[in-house]
């Protein structure tokens, strides 16, 4: 009986084992492509603290880029609602790009919406967004 429950232990742990087993191919991002990475200054999931004036920097750097590039498109409005007041997008991205958001409303919380999406694989992206607000 020992034997028995030694010898479906030591399956069961075969089976997780290799059932978690990370790919090792790059395709995670679908399409045959490594996924999207990218790390933004202010960083993603951050709020940062009221600041002066109505522009505020964004630096975006593509870290797992694709093959052909990808484009960025960068939204910023009001974290209680309503239209975006930035949106740019940037097509056939190589490297990092630098955003300045303007038009940021006074004594308004706000969030930024940063999208990176392979061009040749539209569901391969990477998304992040920050808070902000200007004095």
């Amino acid at each position: 009986m020992k034997k028995i429950i030694l010898g479906l232990a030591v399956l069961f742990v075969l089976a997780v084992s290799v059932s978690c087993k990370k790919k090792k191919d790059g395709n995670d991002g679908g399409c045959g492509e490594q996924a999207v990475k990218a790390v933004t200054i202010p960083a993603a999931g951050t709020v940062d603290p009221p600041a002066p004036g109505t522009s505020f920097p964004l630096i975006v750097n593509v870290e797992t880029m694709p093959t052909a590039g990808a484009s960025i498109t960068v939204n910023a409005k009001a974290e209680s609602g309503g239209a975006p007041f930035f949106t740019e997008t940037r097509d056939n991205v190589l490297t990092s790009n630098s955003f300045t958001i303007t038009n940021t409303p006074a004594k308004t919380s706000c969030i930024v919406d940063v999208t990176v999406t392979s061009k040749t694989c539209n569901t391969n992206k990477w998304t992040g967004t920050y808070r902000y607000s200007s004095k």
